[in-house]
């Protein structure tokens, strides 16, 4: 077998957004469409088939400007050397705006130690030229560099480019949560054969079919497929509505954390933020913070987990918002409460969530 197929679906690095059952009832954006602006969090995530496990990585737009689009990544992957077999890291990026309209090459990975600027390339989000090649045209030519690999423990050897044109296959919704609501997004689904050396591989892309943002939400290259499963938008969610309704009850989108960990994302500051300025808004209301995961894993590592992420919840909100601990309780539920299908990438993402409940 190639290493190559055996090994990258247990790699997550980056879905990086440069330039980017049972179901349940989907929306569209309708007129509030997606783009690229300050505050935009997309977390994506591989299903590693040997670990059985779903590593994620998370993407914060920090700036955009004329001269390009800054961002922040962080991400986990399997580490046989590390303590609990997770490495999990963070690094910045820029991609230039002249890249953003006119570059072929597509970087679909992220190594430690790459530069932040890979000039004369996106991520997997392509350019302009090439979106517009895609539509009017039905193909393009690009370059996507990926990573090889080797046996050994450091098995992310390096990078190669393979090149080779991608063709229109159709248009294909997919379903990603947006600002915590089940989304269905059209996409133009591409594909095509790449090659290097004498090394190949089969490669699809599913951009969105919007050609001011073109957001990679999916893409499979040489048997791993990584997908866009949250999108966040920067003010767009809210949970005192709900909290003030019949059901006291609110998801709440927009806290992070990587594969396996109770650590908060930065990321998540914003979505903080507001749950404070909810409660000093209501004094008298009292919350208990639940955590859920999805179904991977054993049942005694998610019920612990759960636990562990309400309480890092709530050691923020006391520790640097000021709410009186006395106001705020926790409870985790690891798997046994699904609101969605385990059997999808998007639906264990939703699992994993965060939801409140007021006491009343």
């Amino acid at each position: 077998m190639n290493p190559f197929r055996r090994r990258l679906p247990q790699a997550l690095l980056a879905l990086q957004l440069w330039s980017w059952t049972t179901p349940l009832a989907a929306q569209t954006t309708g007129s509030h469409p997606l783009r690229i602006e300050p505050g935009l969090v997309v977390v994506s995530a591989t299903n590693d088939v040997v670990q059985k496990k779903d590593y994620e990585s998370i993407v914060t737009i920090q700036s955009v400007d004329a001269a390009g689009t800054q961002m922040v990544m962080e991400w986990a992957i399997p580490d046989r050397q590390a303590p609990d077999g997770v490495r999990r890291q963070s690094a910045k990026a820029v991609e230039r705006t002249q890249d953003t309209e006119h570059a072929r090459r597509l970087v679909i990975w992220h190594l430690p130690g790459d530069p932040e600027t890979f000039p004369g390339a996106t991520g997997p989000t392509p350019s302009v030229d090439v979106f517009n090649e895609i539509r009017t045209k039905g193909e393009a030519s690009i370059v996507v560099g990926s990573v090889s690999v080797n046996d050994g423990p450091s098995f992310l050897a390096g990078r190669k480019y393979f090149r080779g044109v991608v063709k229109k296959l159709g248009n294909e919704p997919i379903r990603v949560l947006v600002d915590g609501i089940p989304t269905m997004l059209n996409t133009v689904h591409v594909g095509g054969t790449l090659t290097v050396g004498g090394d190949t591989g089969d490669v699809a892309f599913w951009w969105l079919d919007d050609p001011a943002a073109r957001f990679a939400l999916k893409f499979t290259f040489q048997g791993s497929v990584v997908q866009a499963v949250r999108i966040d938008r920067p003010g767009k969610q809210s949970t005192e509505q709900a909290l003030a309704g019949k059901s006291c009850r609110s998801e709440l989108p927009g806290i992070y954390f990587l594969t396996d960990s109770a650590q908060l994302s930065p990321a998540s500051q914003p979505a903080i933020q507001r749950v404070a300025a909810t409660l000093k808004s209501h004094p008298d209301w009292a919350i208990t913070i639940e955590g859920h995961t999805d179904n991977t894993g054993s049942d005694p590592h998610n019920l612990d987990l759960s636990k562990r992420r309400a309480e890092s919840l709530k050691a923020e909100l006391v520790g640097k918002y000021a709410i009186p601990s006395t106001r705020l309780s926790t409870a985790g539920y690891g798997r046994n409460r699904p609101v969605e299908t385990n059997d999808t990438l998007e639906g264990r993402a939703h699992n994993r969530r965060v939801e409140l409940l007021r006491r009343c």
